[in-house]
């Protein structure tokens, strides 16, 4: 910095500091050196970016403990709403993608999820406006901040705080619509689809051409649940005994499976089914390689029957218990009552 200079004005010859106005009106700052008023710049707008420093020439007065109180909740309220409604959207709308469009392209319902999810994201651009106006409208009072105020650090971490808190607890409201939906509809849709497109995709071989001491049975198809366990009850009913099982995919189709099941007859000193029992074992097979994809619909329709029977079972105890107190009559003697009264 440059030292106050003292300089004569031109036009009175008065003794001056050159960074003072004359009282003719000429600033001395005209015949400041360039290089004092870039400094002079840079470090006015330095204080004027850094607020600590503004803060250190005027002390700001902390925020009291019900200012921070208020601006918590003022900063929770509309993430509540921001919550719910992210929950709701994302919920109701993989639903109904996974009931949907899920059956039709075999989508996952974790995929139907992530589809939900950005409808959701969506949503809330849209209409977070609408929830902040709704929050504003609540009557919550103001914390009456200053701008200062604002820039505190602890005023800073309770509106965080506020606003995690509000989000949380919005989207565990929002897990409510999980009780208004059935989340095993898009199972059921997905596995009725699967029986309808995958019921004629299984092929089976017989042969005896492979193994000289076996029967060599293998099974291509769809991977279901309970097929292995379906075809080996398949093979027990039959009459033969499993000896080796080969359990893998196609290397090109990861979805399909290609079984291989080496049997053999109960008893028989060759070992092999006879070459004219080969179809009929065959199409045993292929029946049951059928029963897991029924399974999964008859075991749907068992439980509706179930719920539906349980239904009537409490409409029938409830007529029979009205029944049975219309054939029961019961009467008390006047004098055996009015002595039990007389007890008392």
């Amino acid at each position: 910095m440059y030292a106050p200079l003292k300089r004569s004005c031109i036009q009175c010859s008065r003794v001056l500091d050159r960074r003072a106005i004359t009282h003719c009106g000429r600033s001395s700052a005209a015949r400041t050196p360039p290089r004092m008023l870039r400094a002079t710049v840079r470090q006015s707008t330095a204080e004027a970016r850094d607020p600590e420093k503004l803060n250190s020439a005027t002390p700001v007065p902390p925020a009291t403990s019900q200012q921070l109180q208020r601006h918590f909740w003022i900063s929770a309220v509309p993430f509540i709403g921001f919550g719910f409604m992210d929950n709701t959207v994302m919920i109701q709308a993989g639903n109904a993608i996974d009931c949907s469009i899920g059956v039709v392209l075999g989508l996952s319902t974790l995929a139907a999820a992530a589809i939900g999810q950005i409808i959701s994201s969506g949503v809330s651009v849209t209409f977070g406006g609408y929830v902040e106006t709704m929050a504003r409208k609540a009557g919550l009072p103001s914390a009456g901040f200053t701008s200062a105020q604002r820039q505190l650090v602890s005023v800073r971490r309770v509106a965080m705080a506020g606003n995690l808190f509000g989000v949380v607890i919005g989207a565990a409201l929002g897990l409510v619509n999980l009780l208004l939906i059935d989340t095993d509809r898009s199972a059921n849709l997905k596995m009725e689809a699967l029986t309808e497109e995958q019921e004629f995709a299984f092929e089976v071989e017989a042969s005896n051409k492979k193994r000289n001491d076996a029967t060599v049975l293998t099974v291509k198809g769809p991977d279901v649940d309970g097929l292995i366990a379906s075809m080996t009850a398949a093979l027990a009913e039959s009459g033969l005994k499993l000896v080796e099982l080969h359990a893998g995919s196609r290397s090109s189709e990861t979805d399909w499976i290609e079984d291989v099941f080496v049997v053999k007859t109960r008893g028989a000193k060759k070992g092999q089914v006879d070459d004219a029992d080969l179809d009929d074992l065959a199409r045993k097979m292929l029946a049951a390689s059928r029963d897991p994809l029924s399974a999964h619909t008859l075991k749907t329709q068992v439980r509706k029957l179930q719920a539906k029977n349980d239904r009537l079972r409490e409409r029938v105890e409830k007529l029979v218990k009205r029944l049975e107190d219309q054939h029961i009559t019961i009467e008390i003697d006047s004098w055996e009552q009015e002595g039990h009264d007389d007890e008392n």
